[in-house]
């Protein structure tokens, strides 16, 4: 009796326990919308900015009553443009998915300008004021814009040269910005002929992605000639300056067209290198996009840089230098299987 009566008790106290541990299990178990989170903190390490965006997202309180279904919808939609913009926006979104009756002002910015298609618009609770002074258009968080003379909206982030700044009144009631994006390539680099289509094309995509991440970047170097290499080589060795590369002429990539250089945009929409802008993730778009970046270069590194050169290494660019003297830029493509112009 003593016996069945204390397997009883046992199995009664193990029974207990074990439910017990599977209710604590489940309740910590993270959710689908919590590893949504996760992958896109763990992508976006190397720009503190969008982390920040993201976990002024997640923190929100109308987030956090949406369901996991909605949670990470609006985790997806983030990912389009990891901002703090568009966090705020869909901030405002979820609170009008709880109530659809709420207007929340996050879905608009509050303040700012906007320069698309050559016209310059201020930006007024969401409403674009043009030059004449009346309204021209709307405006959202998430960068989509509809002009009145539009038949669809567009974004903000699809033309690199578009210049905008969305503010937001903060709780000390002073104006942030949400996002300050100046013209990334104002004298139309990327459209040099001398340029590859194609390294023009990937490094169009990279900036776009960074633009998105709220990273104002802008191009600032692109074609060279082996006179000006040699020129660049002779600078901090034979002439006055700092040593910033060691590539003669014949031995860049900028020499056939194949590498463009970048800057960060300060406040003032100048080019600036500061050692805290967000270089690395910059390298990981641009690696991602399979292009070379220089920042990954033993040696003399050089982050602003990136080319394309598919089937030889950085090291080969010399190697290119009888086809460019036989055919010029068209033969080194086209030894590269990469066209013409």
């Amino acid at each position: 009796m003593d016996s069945v009566n204390g397997t009883s008790g046992t199995s009664g106290s193990s029974s207990a326990h074990d439910s017990q541990s599977a209710s604590l299990g489940a309740q910590s178990a993270p959710t689908a919308a919590d590893t949504r989170e996760q992958e896109l903190s763990d992508e976006l390490e190397n720009n503190p900015d969008a982390v920040a965006a993201l976990g002024a997202l997640t923190a929100n309180p109308s987030y956090a009553q949406l369901s996991v279904e909605q949670q990470v919808a609006a985790l997806d939609a983030f990912n389009a443009a990891p901002n703090l913009a568009t966090a705020t926006y869909l901030q405002g979104a979820a609170e009008q998915t709880l109530d659809p009756q709420a207007t929340p002002s996050a879905l608009t910015p509050d303040a700012g300008t906007l320069t698309l298609d050559g016209q310059t618009y201020s930006i007024r609770n969401g409403e674009l004021i043009g030059a004449d002074g009346q309204v021209a258009g709307s405006i959202r968080n998430d960068g989509q814009v509809q002009l009145n003379s539009d038949t669809a909206p567009r974004s903000v982030y699809d033309d690199i040269n578009t210049r905008v700044q969305m503010r937001e009144l903060g709780p000390d009631q002073q104006m942030h910005d949400l996002v300050n994006l100046h013209a990334a390539d104002p004298n139309g680099r990327l459209d040099n002929p001398s340029i590859n289509r194609e390294m023009a094309r990937l490094a169009t995509e990279t900036i776009s992605r960074a633009r998105r991440e709220a990273m104002d970047m802008r191009v600032v170097s692109d074609f060279r000639s082996v006179e000006e290499q040699n020129a660049l080589y002779a600078q901090g060795r034979t002439a006055p300056g700092r040593i910033v590369t060691n590539a003669t002429g014949g031995s860049s990539w900028h020499n056939y067209g194949l590498a463009v250089d970048v800057a960060f945009n300060n406040a003032n929409g100048q080019p600036s290198w500061p050692d805290n802008a967000h270089w690395d993730r910059y390298g990981e778009l641009a690696v991602a996009r399979s292009l070379e970046w220089g920042g990954n270069w033993r040696g003399i590194t050089d982050r602003p840089h990136i080319e394309y050169h598919p089937g030889l290494g950085a090291g080969e660019a010399r190697t290119m230098l009888p086809a460019y003297r036989q055919g010029g830029l068209p033969q080194v493509w086209n030894n590269l299987g990469l066209g013409g112009p």
